[in-house]
């Protein structure tokens, strides 16, 4: 039986997942056998489970998707923030190859065995701020210890979103905001039935739900080396990243009054395509080699700018890290009235604890009562 911990606590950022939402997330969570925590319990029970090799029998659902410094200490504390950027400087003057995250409470957490439940916005993309921790400082513009070099995976800014969809966990749907690209040669067939298993043995990937980007970006990441030369993060997933392309594809010509042209490949169906203006929509179809041609050529584009097609992302995932999993889920705002702008019902917060306890026991994780 796991000791299963769900992280909530007043006075700490939140990005994504409202206050009002994190609480009913985190007390529905405590009605099926968790404990919430603040951050400073969330450390100590990290601490705990680490220094007694008990990491594999804990799990941590955050209900605040910023990165508590007080077990992701990466900041310097004494100046965390550069005036003239205010992003955050965690220890730059240490060569990327010799930065410390690997050693932070969060990540030995993790390879010794641990479980992590993450939802809302992209993880490891804040923490907070040591001298202020109701301020989220932003880890993206460090790539050598931020979500890539935790996680390994591309971040995708889906500008327009597509239903979710998968069978490996009952998640339901919703509209996919920062799903991901990774790597196909880390992807584990779900299908398997020792899934989990092979994943830790490859530090791999399984897909719980994919979208259909239509319009979207992917984050330029660059890291500069001590000799001043830098290293393309993009150039491994031009390289590798394998886009799954239905076989059967339209491309679909957009004149829009005062604007540029759009083109990418659609699928037969219908896909709500938010644009303005008039638009005069023409059609020809294409072989299933062209139109990876042409995915294959927007992905070239420089890193940042806008990739303009048809192709499967990740935007729910398990990836195994040493012995621990990263389980991410629900990549959209998560706000009840209370916060403001509702994206969300209680109902429907309700019904994520829920999901979350079957996907864990699907994994074979059960909480304990005590």
């Amino acid at each position: 039986m796991a000791k299963c911990l769900v992280y909530y606590g007043e006075g700490r950022a939140s990005s994504w997942i409202g206050d009002a939402a994190g609480e009913v997330l985190a007390n529905e969570l405590k009605n099926k056998g968790f404990n919430i925590v603040n951050a400073v319990e969330l450390r100590q029970k990290l601490e705990d489970a680490v220094r007694r090799n008990e990491a594999k029998d804990h799990v941590v659902v955050f209900t605040r998707d910023v990165v508590p410094h007080d077990v992701f200490d990466i900041v310097n504390r004494d100046s965390p923030q550069l005036p003239q950027t205010m992003f955050v400087n965690p220890k730059s003057d240490i060569p990327p190859e010799k930065t410390p995250y690997a050693e932070t409470l969060l990540v030995k957490f993790l390879h010794r065995g641990g479980t992590v439940v993450w939802l809302g916005d992209v993880p490891f993309w804040y923490i907070t701020n040591p001298l202020n921790p109701l301020e989220p400082l932003q880890l993206w513009v460090w790539p050598h210890i931020n979500f890539f070099a935790v996680l390994g995976v591309f971040q995708v800014f889906n500008l327009i979103s597509q239903l979710t969809y998968g069978d490996f966990a009952d998640l339901g749907r919703w509209l996919s905001k920062r799903p991901v690209l990774v790597s196909q040669k880390l992807i584990i067939d779900e299908k398997r039935n020792d899934v989990i298993n092979e994943c830790r043995k490859k530090n791999g990937f399984i897909p719980l739900a994919k979208t259909f980007v239509l319009y979207g970006t992917i984050t330029n990441w660059s890291i500069i080396f001590p000799d001043g030369s830098t290293y393309d993060m993009i150039e491994p997933l031009s390289k590798e990243l394998q886009i799954i392309i239905t076989t059967s594809k339209l491309v679909t010509e957009f004149n829009i009054e005062g604007g540029a042209g759009i083109q990418s490949p659609a699928i037969l169906h219908k896909i709500p395509i938010p644009l303005k203006g008039e638009a005069r929509a023409e059609y020809r179809r294409v072989s299933e080699r062209e139109a990876q041609q042409m995915v294959a050529a927007q992905l070239s584009l420089s890193a940042g700018r806008p990739i303009t097609g048809l192709f499967e992302a990740y935007s729910s995932w398990i990836k195994c890290i040493g012995e621990g999993l990263f389980i991410r889920l629900w990549d959209y705002e998560i706000r009840l009235n209370k916060d403001g702008n509702a994206t969300v019902t209680e109902e429907e917060v309700r019904g994520m604890a829920g999901r979350i306890k079957s996907l864990l026991e699907k994994l074979g994780i059960k909480c304990s009562n005590d």
